[in-house]
């Protein structure tokens, strides 16, 4: 009821707010009211591009005023690193994450069974033990970590690492080219999902698609304030990083992702000695040793991390999408 509540006031707040522009390109960044209180300005239910704040020119010399406008930071496009194997094979396992069981769990399985053989379905379960038992489906993995389990999940920063390393013994036996992890509420619309994801993933060069992806590093998106709190946070990255730039953090939503094989066992042998959200720890932890992440076609996709007051699955499926998310009920 809480979250409810929140997302409510936040959409009336989005709706009646002014439109924040990029001070460089003028395009169109989001809604947000601006609050100043003594020597602090609070942004207020912004939803866009992470902003990194600028100051601006001034044609006019003024002393007692100087403006300060916003930008986005450039969409990331790194490329993998030399010596970074890239797969050569187009096998998709497909890898879904429930908690449930039961008739809905059933319905979720007909869909899959239009998309792959059973042999390539895996399921990994965040449940109860005694829900993992009782699951009807013979390829299934039971992810028994606490940071899967969290209430409050961005807050608390809930960790998919324990899915990856739950994995990581059927992906080396198994030997897939490619594992595509996804929430079980986000439901393939097109029979030949893996093979159009597959000619994406190499079409832009890449070890990791996912959807939403954004740069970070420099922001004040509320994820990178939240963990830059946390001084072990930087250091990490410096840490593990290939990379020349060792500061950057990316930001990916949590279902949806594709991931070659050398890809998803490199996060599988990791160590995460700090707290992370999945969203950032994901891509970020793959840039940093050297793999190429890209992000999906949007218009492919109907997504949303929230359930929508429309019919979800019709809307998708109109216009011409192939997955949609979050499938409720």
């Amino acid at each position: 009821m809480k979250q409810r509540i929140r997302s409510i006031v936040l959409m009336l707040i989005r709706w009646i707010s002014p439109e924040i522009r990029d001070c460089d390109s003028g395009r169109a960044l989001g809604r947000g009211f601006f609050f100043a209180w003594g020597a602090r300005i609070w942004l207020v239910g912004y939803s866009g591009r992470p902003l990194i704040p600028k100051f601006l020119p001034q044609k006019r010399l003024t002393i007692w005023r100087q403006d300060i406008g916003f930008t986005a930071p450039p969409a990331p496009d790194f490329e993998r690193l030399p010596g970074v194997p890239s797969p050569d094979g187009g096998r998709v396992l497909n890898l879904l994450l429930t908690h449930r069981v039961g008739d809905g769990f059933g319905r979720v399985l007909e869909h899959w069974s239009r998309v792959c053989s059973p042999e390539n379905l895996w399921v990994a379960f965040g449940g109860s033990r005694e829900d993992f038992d009782a699951l009807d489906w013979p390829r299934k993995i039971f992810v028994d970590d606490p940071e899967l389990r969290t209430k409050d999940n961005q807050r608390e920063k809930q960790s998919y690492l324990g899915i990856f390393k739950a994995m990581k013994e059927v992906v080396e036996r198994d030997h897939p080219d490619y594992i595509y992890l996804c929430e079980y509420d986000h439901l393939p619309l097109v029979d030949d999902l893996n093979a159009r994801q597959v000619a994406e993933i190499r079409g832009e060069r890449a070890d990791v698609m996912g959807h939403w992806l954004d740069r970070m590093d420099g922001s004040g998106h509320y994820f990178q304030l939240y963990h830059e709190s946390d001084p072990k946070f930087v250091q990490f990255w410096k840490s593990v990083s290939r990379r020349e730039d060792k500061g950057v953090v990316l930001n990916m939503f949590g279902s949806g992702s594709l991931w070659s094989r050398e890809a998803f066992l490199a996060v599988a042998a990791s160590k995460k000695p700090i707290p992370c959200y999945l969203e950032i720890h994901l891509p970020t932890l793959a840039h940093h040793l050297g793999f190429r992440v890209r992000q999906w076609e949007n218009r492919n996709h109907l997504i949303s991390n929230f359930p929508l007051a429309y019919a979800m699955v019709d809307a998708a499926r109109e216009r011409g999408c192939w997955t949609v998310h979050p499938v409720k009920g």
